[in-house]
């Protein structure tokens, strides 16, 4: 066989070698490919403290207890004052215009705003002195019930809210008419001793009244 004929076909084999590996690196996946598609079908760990609350307690502004548009109505309490504290305790611990009449109805302080205005009032049981706080109401006798500047839940309701408001924040509020006064009032849902009740005025649909109590229902008095 001759010299050129040996080259011809050394380079056929040379080339059919490389071909050959060539096609084999190409069918067969890189191994590079495997550790991506793990990482991208496992959550990345930073996902976690994306779903943290976000009612942490610097969310919540401190109650001032010279400024009730700071203070909060829940089933505890209002602001600084709670369900099952003692009274004269938490009234000496309240700023003016807060008041208290010893000689008549001496188990209730109450807080009035501007002339005609909102104000709130919390009481203890008149037979039990010294006792703790069992009723805080904010109130209003507006024709046209607001609460601007007034304790608000931390959904946003408070005094001016209607009914309709109230069901949609709390689709589990029970419905109620008042033994006397012929007022209608929607108790939030709640596990604790005391409940929030929104009050509604013979015909009215805004809240003119907002009540924590433990007692079944709002009273129609306190100081009668």
């Amino acid at each position: 066989m001759s010299t050129k004929m040996n080259a011809r076909m050394s380079g056929l084999a040379l080339s059919v070698m490389v071909l050959a590996a060539v096609s084999g690196c190409a069918a067969t996946p890189a191994p590079a490919s495997t550790p991506s598609s793990t990482a991208t079908s496992t959550p990345a760990p930073t996902d976690t403290p994306s779903t943290a609350p976000t009612t942490a307690p610097s969310d919540t502004p401190a109650a001032d207890p010279a400024d009730p548009s700071t203070w909060v109505i829940t089933d505890t309490g209002v602001g600084p004052i709670a369900i099952g504290d003692d009274f004269a305790g938490t009234f000496g611990a309240l700023p003016a215009p807060w008041e208290n009449d010893p000689a008549q109805c001496s188990w209730s302080a109450w807080w009035s705003g501007s002339a005609g205005g909102p104000g709130m009032y919390f009481a203890r049981d008149s037979a039990v002195d010294p006792g703790p706080i069992h009723l805080i109401s904010v109130y209003t006798a507006a024709e046209t019930p607001s609460g601007e500047n007034m304790p608000r839940t931390a959904e946003g309701l408070g005094l001016g809210s209607t009914a309709d408001q109230v069901l949609a924040a709390y689709p589990g509020a029970q419905q109620g008419t008042a033994q006397m006064g012929n007022t209608t009032w929607l108790r939030l849902p709640g596990e604790g001793a005391a409940h929030v009740f929104f009050e509604f005025r013979e015909g009215a649909d805004s809240a003119s009244n907002v009540v924590v109590t433990t007692l079944p229902e709002p009273p129609y008095e306190v100081c009668g």
